[in-house]
């Protein structure tokens, strides 16, 4: 059975491209918003299994997604991982990936590495 990803992030070629990569495995359902708002009612309506969201984003950034989606009780417990490009990979990988108890991966994003990733957090 497919797991499904939610896919957020403002740069519409980055969604696109992202998604026909992930759903070439057969391992993933792909879902994309290009803002956190509307990001959130598509997370509230389809519950993922995991959550790729970018940090820098016009109006609601990342932080303020991950947030309000831990306050609410249907979408706390729904994994999230934030790709990035403010952060570099050798610093990620010194810190296994997970940084303030947020998952992280360095833009551009190495697809075998998000592989495993989203492999680990949707067992």
């Amino acid at each position: 059975m497919k797991k499904t990803v939610m896919l957020i992030d403002d740069e519409v070629d980055f969604c696109y491209f992202l998604k026909k990569n992930l759903e070439l495995t057969g391992e993933f359902a792909v879902e994309t918003s290009n803002d956190g708002e509307d990001g959130i009612r598509k997370i509230k309506l389809h519950h993922p299994d995991v959550i790729l969201l970018d940090i820098m984003m016009p109006g609601l950034s990342g932080p303020d997604v991950a947030a309000e989606l831990k306050n609410d009780e249907s979408t706390r417990n729904i994994p999230v991982v934030f790709s990035t490009a403010i952060i570099q990979e050798q610093e990620i990988n010194q810190k296994k990936n997970v940084i303030g108890g947020w998952h992280y991966i360095a833009k551009p994003i190495e697809m075998d590495k998000l592989l495993v990733l989203l492999r680990q957090l949707t067992k």
